[in-house]
């Protein structure tokens, strides 16, 4: 199995964080969301957009970048960093874009982050020491939960 993950991580390093730990337990590339054009998304048996969430939703530039996909891929799973950690609501907006375009979303994960935008930088920031050990396991344990669900979708 070849898994890509496009991340669109910019101010703390969250998202890659949480990237990194699902490459440690599967065969994931990972590349930042600059990168994404030297990849041929038809190379991969499913795709992940992962992104911090700013005002409730992803990267708005993630979201132009999956617009414009002319091919986009069959399987895709989503995931983000937040300071709320509301992903199920939060990854909704990418969620619906994928599978408008036709991409079967295998899953959705998303966990607290540490936040240091406007008004929590003053207390040095909210969530701190997040993503921790525990959301690792977590990205880890839906990487798995990803990967199950393509095999079953196959057979």
């Amino acid at each position: 199995m070849k898994l890509l993950a496009i991340v669109c991580s910019k101010h703390l390093g969250n998202t890659m964080q949480i990237a990194e730990a699902m490459a440690e337990v599967a065969p994931l590339t990972i590349t930042d969301f600059e990168n994404a054009k030297n990849y041929k998304l038809s190379e991969y048996d499913a795709v992940g957009f992962g992104g911090g969430i700013y005002a409730g939703s992803h990267d708005k530039e993630l979201i132009k970048f999956i617009s414009k996909l002319e091919n986009v891929p069959p399987y895709s799973f989503v995931f983000s960093t937040s300071a709320t950690g509301n992903y199920k609501k939060q990854n909704g907006r990418l969620i619906k874009l994928l599978e408008e375009k036709g991409s079967t979303v295998l899953g959705s994960f998303g966990c607290r982050a540490l936040c240091k935008f406007f008004i929590f930088a003053l207390a040095g920031g909210v969530n701190k020491g997040r993503p921790n050990t525990d959301d690792f396991d977590a990205a880890q344990a839906f990487i798995g939960q990803v990967m199950q669900k393509y095999e079953e979708m196959k057979k």
